[in-house]
């Protein structure tokens, strides 16, 4: 299907442009929070950001070289990680093989619409192993499930652990609610994992039973489930998934530990269980197809969480740029680096998007 017979809103046009609204929309938000003081007195635009030029003068950058090694080891967890996920198809070395497909992917999240990073990374490593894609992008698929599992574990700690007289009794129902959703994924996979061919026989029957699921979806259905169902071999050795698992737990532990540091630098004293339920947050919201880098979502899931918790708004926005640029900047340059030495082009990648 060409470009032209395409609906508006499955061109890439339509997901930049969303994209584009979604942050604008965020960051007027979180500019009209800043606006108004607690006290319900209105602020001017010049006070605001000159508040927020303020906490950047008396910022700890002391922190820097720490929330950068903590970025360091983040990425090495995460290749370690995907070395484990891809085991069944072959032995790759981490960070000669893994890790330049995996920062080139970071970087063009950062530089795309729509997560389409994720493509970049699928595409390069596929490319350079002669791997499937489907093959490969299946890990990925299983990285963002472990990812989940970490993530709203964490958020539910955080909601849990943190002084409930602070909170709404709805943020700590919502605690409940992130829980059974982590058990529930849990047990999925378990049966999935478990009694594999069943539950493909079953889904099967399903679909065929189901008069408005025409064949042709159906059959790429089934194919993408019995694709996953191989890259879920992965996952039928002990070692392998408990190595998974702790990789993906102490991955995002240590991303929040840099929203803690980020926090830290700008004089922000709160304790881990709140920067868990930021973490939670900010990761929830840059799943939404925002415009590239999550500029404007990560500022405002900051706000978000921070709001309830009676902290100076300029402030809080000025950690969150501080925690998104220290990420942004060296992840996007070293990616693109790695892309140049790759002798690929963006020509190729289009290309392949098309095809």
């Amino acid at each position: 299907m060409s470009t032209r017979d395409k609906p508006f809103y499955k061109t890439k046009w339509f997901n930049f442009s969303l994209g584009i609204i979604i942050t604008l929309g965020c960051l007027w938000w979180a500019f009209q929070q800043m606006l108004i003081d607690d006290d319900g007195t209105k602020k001017s635009a010049a006070e605001v950001f000159a508040k927020i030029s303020a906490a950047f003068c008396k910022a700890d950058y002391r922190s820097l070289p720490v929330m950068w090694a903590c970025l360091a080891a983040f990425y090495w967890l995460k290749v370690i990680r995907w070395k484990m996920l891809l085991e069944p198809l072959g032995k790759f070395r981490p960070m000669r093989e893994l890790f330049p497909a995996t920062i080139i992917g970071f970087a063009f999240n950062n530089v795309l619409p729509a997560h389409l990073g994720e493509f970049v990374r699928v595409f390069v490593f596929s490319r350079q192993t002669g791997l499937p894609r489907t093959a490969v992008l299946t890990s990925i698929v299983l990285e963002r499930v472990f990812d989940v599992i970490a993530i709203l574990t964490f958020l539910a700690l955080g909601l849990f652990l943190v002084d409930r007289a602070e909170l709404d009794p709805i943020y700590v129902q919502t605690a409940w609610v992130l829980a059974g959703c982590v058990c529930t994924g849990l047990i999925g996979a378990a049966v999935y994992l478990i009694w594999t061919k069943p539950v493909l026989a079953m889904a099967d029957k399903v679909l065929t039973l189901l008069p408005f699921v025409p064949e042709g979806l159906r059959g790429k259905i089934m194919g993408i489930l019995e694709t996953a169902a191989g890259g879920l071999e992965s996952l039928r050795s002990p070692r392998l998934l408990s190595g998974i698992l702790a990789t993906s737990f102490v991955q995002w532990m240590l991303n929040g530990l840099t929203i803690h540091l980020a926090l830290w630098a700008f004089g922000i004293d709160v304790p881990l269980a709140v920067s868990a339920i930021v973490l939670g947050v900010t990761a929830i919201g840059v799943t939404v197809p925002a415009s590239p880098g999550y500029f404007g979502i990560i500022q405002g899931c900051f706000l978000l969480v921070l709001n309830l918790f009676g902290e100076d708004r300029e402030v809080v926005f000025a950690a969150s740029i501080y925690y998104h640029m220290l990420q942004w900047v060296p992840v996007t340059m070293i990616g693109m680096l790695f892309f140049s030495r790759a002798g690929l082009k963006i020509a190729d990648i289009q290309e392949e998007a098309a095809e």
